[in-house]
């Protein structure tokens, strides 16, 4: 697995290229609310698998720590919920001056709805930080099940019953209805598939580790293999016409969907390993979970504006120049405020524990009331 102070630099790579397509699959996504011939295959090839890379690439990152699982759920609570929070709060500031310049009235009630959102775990204002709160979620599942794994195979069975038992919550409806917890209250049920990714990424990287430095050839025919895969899988993932699969919205499609987003996830990295080494790559693959959030920010209030001032959404080429242009642009725009962020504000980036200008270190909170609950169903049940 990997290690404390080991980067990869084919990893950046990958979250380079993740974030990349996430910029512009949500550009697709704009421009198909215009025209559906140009865009769709695209916006259902680059959904079929960019949301899945992240969470595959995710569980590259688990190492178990100290001290208890509380704690430990106290400090991802601060390295995804904090910049959860942060992002939602910026959103929230901007849209009355938005809606106010573009239709002379605040809709306060919509603002406040969005508000109480933020406690189920959801921001209707800046859509991209969803994967945030699903992964906290997801890594709390981490804590409770990897270190369980004693080896590769644990993991591949752990993986896969997750992937299966995720999907077949998500697609029947029967079943789902035997749960309280409502379907996108803190995306506890899309976790449970996720989980699954994340899951199979921590367990075979030492594989994927041996695959990428094969032969270039070999890595290349494996690289147009993976990518056919994705295209032929994803036709076929097809329950109706315009179907495109979203995690967000826990619409996966049929079993097809895991075809897609595992070829897609490996030609990606394969992909990756061909990428010589620049300090801009490094530098935006460190920098991904501010870019997820000002996407958001990009969809929300610039987007829209900037594709019907270039138009051309009758042209596939158009389409392709327009998605490059906006995603290249609107990164580059997000780098200033990445510096600010990091500078002025670490500990609301998932850097709880780093003194800032503004903010001192934050301690992980104790969660003292769970604590005590957690301890007395430990007396009954064992430890947990």
């Amino acid at each position: 697995m990997l290690k404390k102070k080991t980067r990869y630099y084919w990893v950046d790579v990958a979250k380079v290229i993740g974030i990349f397509l996430i910029y512009y699959a949500h550009v697709l996504q704009r421009i198909y609310r215009h025209s559906t011939d140009t865009v769709f295959f695209q916006y259902k090839f680059f959904y079929a698998f960019h949301l899945p890379l992240f969470f595959f690439i995710s569980g590259f990152f688990y190492k178990e720590v100290q001290g208890s699982k509380l704690t430990r759920i106290g400090i991802l609570f601060q390295k995804r919920i904090f910049p959860f929070l942060l992002f939602a709060s910026i959103s929230i500031l901007i849209y009355p001056i938005y809606v106010y310049l573009k239709f002379g009235e605040i809709n306060f009630q919509f603002l406040f709805e969005n508000v109480l959102m933020l406690f189920q775990g959801q921001s209707h204002i800046n859509s991209t930080i969803w994967f945030l709160v699903c992964i906290f979620v997801v890594e709390i599942w981490a804590i409770f099940f990897l270190p369980k794994i004693k080896n590769v195979f644990h993991g591949l069975l752990l993986a896969t019953f997750f992937l299966y038992f995720g999907y077949v919550l998500l697609a029947l409806p029967e079943i789902e209805a035997f749960f309280i917890i409502p379907k996108y209250f803190w995306y506890i049920h899309e976790s449970v598939l996720a989980f699954g990714f994340y899951a199979m990424g921590y367990s075979t990287f030492g594989w994927l580790k041996k695959l990428l430095v094969i032969r270039p050839l070999l890595r290349i025919t494996l690289f147009l293999l993976f990518g056919w895969l994705t295209i032929w899988s994803i036709q076929l993932n097809s329950p109706s016409k315009d179907f495109v699969m979203v995690m967000k919205a826990a619409e996966h499609g049929n079993l097809y969907f895991f075809i897609s987003a595992f070829s897609g996830i490996l030609a990606t990295l394969l992909l990756a390993s061909f990428i010589p080494e620049a300090k801009w790559v490094s530098y935006i693959g460190k920098s991904t979970l501010i870019l997820l959030g000002t996407n958001g920010l990009f969809i929300s209030f610039f987007n829209s504006h900037l594709l019907d001032f270039l138009g051309h959404h009758d042209s596939t080429t158009w389409v392709v120049l327009e998605g490059v242009f906006i995603s290249i642009i609107t990164i580059g725009l997000s780098v200033p405020v990445i510096e600010i962020l990091n500078k002025w504000f670490p500990q609301l980036l998932g850097k709880p524990h780093i003194d800032g200008p503004i903010l001192k270190s934050i301690s992980p909170p104790t969660l003292s009331f769970f604590r005590k609950i957690f301890d007395k169903i430990s007396e009954v049940l064992g430890e947990i």
